[in-house]
């Protein structure tokens, strides 16, 4: 099913945008005005801000007295801030994006109108590289995908629009207020693997995931991350694969967490010869973090769950594999 750009929803055009915040005084003012240029104007701007040290409070502030800013005392992450930030809300759609993402003028407008299908939860405009606006443009993201061993990466294509996605990209995206506060992003995560999380949840919900092509945003990634690329790696990784193995342990049946756990060792093995590599030796923790994890969601595993939603899920291609590793790792 496509999704149509000229679908009219003329009784439920609010929207409110949700950003989380943290160190952006260098990127957060072209944000927002990138925010506030929209061809449609959000009804609130909420921003959590995860107890920046810079002047990140001040520019809000000074440049942007509209924001609805809610002051962390503490960095309690990606998931835990969005939460917070979106008990704000009371309009039927909320833009979510990162402090380091920019908006095509008609992005928002665009997102808005494609919700006519009652099931659609959640739409990905598709997200570029970098904030220049040409036709080279490498593609961040367009939606992204689960496979069958728990990996969510991104989409890269730009055939067509969809609603059969089985993960979203949480760069940018809008979501039916009424069910992402219900639901939530999982509070025991720091940072990454929200995504594939929270969208496992909307899968067994019989939910749906869609991205349109003609809505566009450009993200400068991983702008909070580390910025050597080996600390950037050894980050994000270590948080990834600890949250990864309680997905697994989570939501995954018996019979398919067996067939996942292969490449997911592999996976454990090949990171923690990473960080020896690069002299992260406590990090290598990470071993037994992701068995205790595993173990942790099973102990919250639903046996009487429906489990129609793992049909959505990719399967485990090799040349995949390689082409996420090429992407992480080099």
């Amino acid at each position: 099913m496509l999704l149509h750009e000229n679908f009219n929803m003329s009784s439920m055009n609010k929207y409110d945008v949700v950003i989380v915040n943290y160190q952006g005084e260098k990127i957060l003012p072209d944000c927002l005005k990138s925010v506030f240029r929209s061809s449609l104007l959000p009804e609130k701007v909420i921003i959590y801000d995860n107890n920046s040290q810079d002047n990140s409070i001040d520019i809000i502030k000074n440049k942007f007295p509209k924001v609805e800013l809610i002051k962390g005392k503490e960095n309690i992450g990606f998931g835990r801030a969005n939460n917070e930030a979106m008990k704000r809300s009371e309009a039927d759609y909320i833009l979510f994006m990162n402090n380091d993402v920019i908006l095509d003028k008609n992005c928002a407008k665009i997102l808005l109108n494609n919700f006519y299908d009652d099931k659609l939860a959640i739409i990905n405009p598709i997200v570029f590289t970098g904030w220049k606006k040409n036709k080279n443009a490498k593609i961040y993201s367009f939606g992204a995908n689960i496979n069958k061993s728990g990996f969510g990466y991104g989409l890269y294509d730009t055939e067509l629009d969809r609603t059969d996605l089985s993960c979203f990209s949480g760069a940018c995206f809008m979501a039916r207020g009424i069910i992402i506060k219900n639901l939530k992003f999982e509070k025991t995560f720091f940072l990454y693997y929200e995504e594939p999380e929270l969208s496992v949840r909307l899968l067994m919900k019989g939910y749906k995931i869609g991205r349109v092509l003609k809505a566009k945003s450009y993200h400068l990634e991983s702008y909070s991350s580390p910025k050597k690329k080996n600390d950037g790696i050894c980050f994000r990784q270590y948080y990834g694969i600890q949250n990864r193995w309680y997905i697994l342990g989570k939501y995954w049946p018996t019979s398919l967490l067996i067939t996942a756990m292969p490449l997911n060792l592999l996976h454990l093995v090949y990171n923690s010869i990473f960080f020896i590599k690069i002299g992260q030796f406590r990090k290598l923790d990470i071993i037994y973090l992701a068995f205790k994890k595993l173990l942790s969601g099973r102990k919250k595993f639903c046996k009487r769950c429906d489990y129609l939603w793992v049909k959505k899920l990719a399967s485990n291609k090799l040349s995949s594999v390689m082409d996420l590793r090429k992407k992480v790792y080099k």
